[in-house]
């Protein structure tokens, strides 16, 4: 028999994988991933050891914290909030669909800006949603081309800040502004990722406005600067009202036992996100006086990684950069035919990016040898 074909399915993009990579390159510098390039704080390293100790062990027979409590304290204490305003995801991406799910699920449409990260739209397919797509180049910030792209029938809309893979982010006039003239009937979801590779001075951070809009969730992620990708672990912050509604479309044991002892540990890492975030800030003005020597276009403001735009396709010259040993992430799927993402590494995993770049770039010839 053949398997039943949902069309409908068809409707939503494939998640692109990126590069295939053999398993024998062992030897390969991987850019491509956001990643913390230092991992976990040496604290959360000792806690996971500790707590897969023999006792550890038996503990993993049973089932997490299903409502990720000490974990939830531990943050709330952090960003200063009641925990019953806090609900935990298997990575942000869990929170990105449980939202979508939430708000579409009698219909409706859903709203981000062009070359905003990509789940966002599959998201709002897979709830059974429409995607809109505000077409105005985003590459610069701006808040008001979202607002006018708003529909009737609108029930959510998304905002990387910092967006992925842009690396633009609004002002905090601009978040304020967006904030209090969306329709309040409206989900606005903020997806802050990358927020803790922003001066904590500076940065404009939309929690601070969770008290002026009810339908407000932020997002934050464990997997970038805490460098606990693999273990899937983000919170959403909100009004108690809204997390309470959107506790009702979460799954339970949502987040494992070994994410909520990482997380509850490294949420307190502040001297080491501190380090992290200096050094990705030099990482970046390196990488930035090293570009001007040669012809590529260098976009991007905010966050661990950095938009390049040269003369070649994009796919063609990320071949290229791998075949040298370098994985990047081209972008031609997110409408930027030109465009690489290239995150920033340790001081010798950017030499080894420009040692494979540099000659491509300077001699305007693609192809491997």
């Amino acid at each position: 028999m053949q398997p039943p074909v949902f069309e409908h399915l068809r409707r939503i993009p494939r998640t692109r994988p990126g590069l295939s990579v053999p398993p024998s390159r062992q030897d390969l510098v991987d850019l491509a991933a956001n990643g913390n390039p230092w991992g976990p704080a040496p604290a959360v390293r000792e806690r996971l050891r500790s707590a897969l100790d023999n006792a550890g062990m038996d503990r993993l027979r049973q089932f997490p914290a299903a409502d990720g409590g000490p974990l939830r304290t531990a943050i709330a204490a952090r960003r200063g909030v009641d925990p019953a305003r806090l609900i935990l995801g298997n990575g942000s991406c869990e929170l990105i669909a449980l939202s979508a799910r939430a708000m579409l699920m009698d219909g409706g449409s859903g709203l981000a800006a062009r070359h905003s990260y990509a789940p966002f739209g599959v998201a709002v397919q897979a709830a059974g949603g429409r995607f809109i797509e505000c077409l105005d180049d985003l590459l610069e910030a701006e808040w008001e081309p979202l607002l006018a792209a708003v529909q009737p029938d609108t029930r959510i809309v998304y905002l990387g800040h910092p967006n992925n893979p842009t690396g633009t982010l609004l002002t905090r006039d601009g978040l304020a502004h967006l904030t209090a003239a969306l329709r309040p009937d409206i989900l606005l979801v903020v997806d802050q990722a990358y927020a803790e590779y922003e001066d904590p001075a500076t940065y404009p951070d939309a929690a601070a406005l969770l008290e002026d809009r009810a339908n407000l969730l932020v997002l934050r992620t464990f997997s970038k600067i805490h460098g606990l990708a693999g273990l899937r672990l983000g919170y959403g912050l909100g009004g108690q009202e809204l997390v309470g509604l959107l506790e009702r479309v979460r799954m339970p044991y949502n987040t494992n036992h070994l994410a909520q002892v990482a997380g509850a540990a490294a949420v307190d890492q502040e001297a080491y996100e501190a380090l992290c975030r200096a050094r990705n800030q030099d990482a970046r003005t390196r990488f930035l006086a090293e570009a001007e020597r040669h012809p590529c276009r260098i976009t991007g403001q905010a966050g661990n990684f950095l938009l390049m735009e040269t003369i070649f396709p994009a796919q063609e010259l990320a071949r290229d950069l791998l075949h040298r040993g370098v994985l990047v992430s081209p972008l031609d799927h997110y409408g930027l035919p030109n465009h690489l993402r290239v995150a920033m590494g340790t001081p010798e995993a950017m030499a080894h990016f420009w040692k494979a770049a540099a000659p491509i770039l300077d001699n305007l010839s693609c192809g491997c040898p």
